[in-house]
């Protein structure tokens, strides 16, 4: 326990430090394309009002994801956290993006609403697009979840590396959601109210974190190594 502890310390004063660089730590929904982002990367997700048990000035990391881990894969950093955020107008597509389809679960159990559309299909499914009725209800929790993830903050990290299963990004992101989540018995629970504990999968409301893939994985303690060489990097131009 006090060795996860001091990984997840280590982890977190990494993040600290990547905090200080330029743009970083704003809430999603004020950036746009004009952003400096990196073309590859890591990105990070912190929810307001969630805080560290052990540090409650610290508010903890909700979500870790990134891009491009299938080979040949094209997509950029942007690219996917614009997905994640949705249309400037308030609007997005669940299906094309899982933090969406996830938080959009939550709070329509929440809320106590059945929405079966929701999630069904990579497509909008065809009796949904024929009914006006329908696809306005499925564009108002659209407008909701927009509304929730935009309120999030995010750090990211440059990782310039190819596409691939491999990769450094992947290393990061499934060692960093794995000492997150340590098998559902984080050090830094969740605390009252939020919204994940709503979630229909078990694996979000026991991680405390918006994943799936890697929480009940161990994790390497050796990709601090890594990412903290990441974070020294980006103090360089790149």
């Amino acid at each position: 326990m006090e060795r996860h502890k001091a990984h997840m310390d280590r982890f977190y004063r990494l993040l600290a430090d990547l905090e200080k660089y330029p743009d970083q730590g704003g809430y999603l929904r004020d950036y746009t394309g004009r952003t400096p982002f990196p073309t590859r990367g890591v990105y990070f997700f912190r929810e307001p009002g969630q805080y560290r048990s052990s540090h409650t000035d610290t508010l903890r990391i909700v979500r870790v994801g990134t891009h491009a881990v299938s080979a040949n894969a094209k997509s950029k950093l942007w690219s996917r956290l614009r997905t994640h955020r949705g249309t400037r107008s308030g609007g997005g597509n669940h299906r094309g993006s899982v933090f969406r389809l996830h938080v959009g679960a939550a709070l329509l159990a929440y809320d106590g609403f059945a929405l079966p559309s929701w999630g069904n299909g990579k497509k909008m499914p065809a009796e949904v697009r024929a009914s006006i009725a329908a696809r306005a209800l499925e564009a108002e929790w659209e407008q909701k979840v927009s509304a929730y993830i935009g309120a999030m903050s995010i750090l990211w990290l440059n990782v310039p590396d190819a596409p691939g299963p491999t990769s450094m990004r992947a290393r990061i992101e499934q060692n960093a959601i794995a000492l997150l989540a340590s098998h559902g018995e984080s050090l830094d629970a969740t605390n009252p109210g939020w919204l994940g504990k709503y979630s229909p999968r078990l694996e979000i409301r026991q991680s405390g974190l918006w994943n799936l893939d890697y929480v009940e994985q161990p994790y390497d303690p050796d990709f601090l190594d890594d990412l903290e060489a990441l974070v020294e990097s980006m103090k360089k131009p790149h």
